[in-house]
Formats: C-alpha cells, sequence, structure tokens
C-alpha cells in the first residue's frame, strides 16, 4: 500500500513537471525579448505564461520586463504608468536579491537604455555596462551568453575595446 502511495506520488510530481515546462519556454522568452516591446501578441503570450510558471530569479526577471513591455501596448495610461512601475519594482526587487545574475543586469541594462528619459529609470546604465563587460564570459550557458552577445553587439552600446571584453 505505501509503495503505491509513494508511485502516486512521484508520478504526480512528474506530471506537475511536464505540464509547468509546457507553459514556460524561458529559451523563447529569451529569443523574443528584443521584440516584445513591438509585438502585442507576443508579449502577452509570453507574459501570460510568465505570470503563471515564473520560479526562478531569472524567470520572473523576464516576467518584470514584459510587465514593463505591456506598457507601450495599453492606451489607458494610468494603465501604462501602473504596468510599467510594477515591472520596475519586481525587477529591482529581483536584483537586489540577486546582484550578481548576469541576466538580470542585462535586462535592466536593455530595458533602461531604450525607454524614454521622462519615466526616470536610467540611473543604472553605466554600471550595468561595467558589470557585465566583467562578468558576461562567465555564464556557463553558451547558447544564452551568444544571444545576450548578439543582442548587445547590435545595440550599439558598447565600444568596439568594450566589445572585444565582453565577447571573450
Amino acid at each position: 500500500m505505501m509503495r503505491k502511495i509513494f508511485y502516486i506520488a512521484i508520478l504526480q510530481v512528474l506530471t506537475s513537471v511536464l505540464l509547468s515546462a509546457q507553459g514556460l519556454s524561458i529559451k523563447d522568452i529569451r529569443k523574443d525579448f528584443k521584440v516584445g516591446h513591438k509585438d502585442e501578441t507576443t508579449c502577452k503570450r509570453h507574459l501570460q505564461a510568465l505570470e503563471k510558471y515564473a520560479d526562478s530569479p531569472v524567470e520572473r526577471g523576464y516576467e518584470a520586463a514584459y510587465h514593463m513591455f505591456m506598457a507601450k501596448h495599453i492606451s489607458n495610461p494610468f494603465k501604462k504608468m501602473s504596468y510599467f512601475k510594477s515591472g520596475k519594482q519586481m525587477l529591482e526587487k529581483e536584483i537586489a536579491a540577486n546582484p550578481s545574475n548576469v541576466e538580470l543586469r542585462y535586462i535592466r541594462l536593455c530595458i533602461q537604455y531604450y525607454i524614454p528619459s521622462y519615466l526616470g529609470y536610467k540611473d543604472n546604465i553605466e554600471e550595468d555596462k561595467d558589470f557585465l563587460v566583467n562578468n558576461l564570459y562567465k555564464l556557463n550557458d553558451r547558447a544564452t551568453k551568444e544571444l545576450l552577445y548578439t543582442y548587445l553587439k547590435g545595440a550599439k552600446m558598447y565600444s568596439e575595446q568594450e566589445l572585444a571584453l565582453l565577447g571573450r
């Protein structure tokens, strides 16, 4: 009897893991990060998945980013500000809890670099640029490191010398 209960519990855990994995593809979310602010459908799809399944600092960081992206797709000015402020607060909370996380710093840098100045969220650009120059090479996931580097290289925010260090 105990063995049967044990196997049922294991089966439930595996099913839960498989179902949550189907709902959230961090690879797609990373790939679509550069278009989330432009494409409302992509933004909504990823935000819904992240709100439901995000359980790591990086996933919650992307959830915060997609919240801020939604501000661009909403016409109501109060909702726009609400989406932006909640996303900003979420991202800052994740970075405060994980200050050495390369991908969280990448997310914040990209957002701060491109958003309008009047939003007042540009304080960490130089800090995050320097952090990434000194730490991007430490990422163990080669595909993620290459994706981040390619995006940053195309963003034209680094000098050639900085890019050489960034791409090591």
